[in-house]
């Protein structure tokens, strides 16, 4: 039996993992309750690992230590994650060639439901309100990503630019490093990369970092460079399938963030941001024909 709740834990770290620490990782994801009962001896028995390296391992996976660790276990001993209950299948053969064409829409539904209720799972208020302080302090919004990343940046900007902000989206990647050497401390650089180890993305922060600019940074691997050069980073968190891998799954999950971001900061400042979007509507209302104003 799957262990959720570690698993979720675990995963935050998966990209910073050793070969003895994902056997520790292994083991502990497939456990039952009884783990939280265990002593430290009685596991790295059954692992075949040294204490030590359990001890470290519960560190590293953001423990203050191993008793800090069982008690955290032992309260989240029936975790589930949301929508548990709708028996959907995000491994690879979640779906067969003997479904129909609504099977395959109703689960492809049910699985974007699936991630969307676990990559949330560990945005708290604090990391929240982090992220909200950096850009609202800030005049400027930048989105940068490359590859799958760049259409994720994209759409931010295309939210973002109806909020009071000036908004930025540059999509090639030697004109993003040309473009940061003008960052000041008024600017804020959203960076979307799942794997965070793509290394024009590790690159354009090291050169985001020489100047006053805060760094956001959403990513899947919370282990990777990316996330110590940001200011602060949002971990994303999913599960690949046969025909998704886990960056276009993650996607929607992306998008949703933001969303979640851009709500915030439009509620925050929202008389400015009424009259942003009201100007923006009525630029856009010019390209629009009325077929009941004929010029005789």
């Amino acid at each position: 039996m799957k262990n959720h709740y570690l698993d979720q834990r675990i995963r935050l770290k998966k990209g910073n993992l050793s070969e003895t620490e994902q056997k520790i990782a292994h083991y502990f994801v497939h456990s039952d309750e009884m783990i939280s009962r265990k002593t430290l001896e009685e596991l790295a028995n059954e692992i075949e690992v040294s204490q030590s390296s359990i001890y470290q391992f519960v560190k590293k996976i953001g423990y203050n230590g191993f008793q800090d660790f069982k008690i955290d276990i032992a309260r989240n001993s029936n975790y589930q994650p949301a929508f548990q209950n709708l028996n959907i299948n995000t491994g690879a053969d979640d779906i067969t060639p003997e479904d129909t064409s609504i099977d395959i829409a109703k689960k492809v539904v049910q699985s974007n439901i699936y991630s969307l209720s676990n990559a949330t799972h560990f945005l708290t208020e604090e990391l929240l309100d982090r992220v909200l302080t950096i850009i609202y302090s800030a005049k400027t919004l930048h989105f940068f990503g490359l590859g799958g990343s760049s259409i994720v940046a994209f759409d931010s900007f295309h939210k973002f630019i109806r909020t009071k902000y000036r908004c930025n989206y540059i999509f090639d990647y030697h004109m993003q490093l040309s473009f940061v050497t003008k960052l000041t401390s008024e600017d804020c650089v959203f960076i979307f990369s799942h794997s965070g180890q793509t290394k024009e993305s590790v690159n354009l922060a090291r050169q985001i970092k020489k100047t006053s600019a805060k760094i956001i940074v959403l990513t899947g691997n919370s282990g990777s460079e990316l996330v110590t050069l940001a200011n602060q980073a949002i971990i994303v968190l999913t599960e690949e399938t046969l025909f998704r891998t886990e960056s276009l799954a993650s996607r929607i999950s992306y998008l949703t963030v933001m969303d979640i971001l851009y709500t915030n900061v439009m509620h925050h400042n929202y008389d400015q941001n009424i009259e942003s979007i009201k100007k923006i509507r009525d630029n856009i209302s010019t390209t629009k024909t009325n077929p009941y104003n004929f010029t005789p």
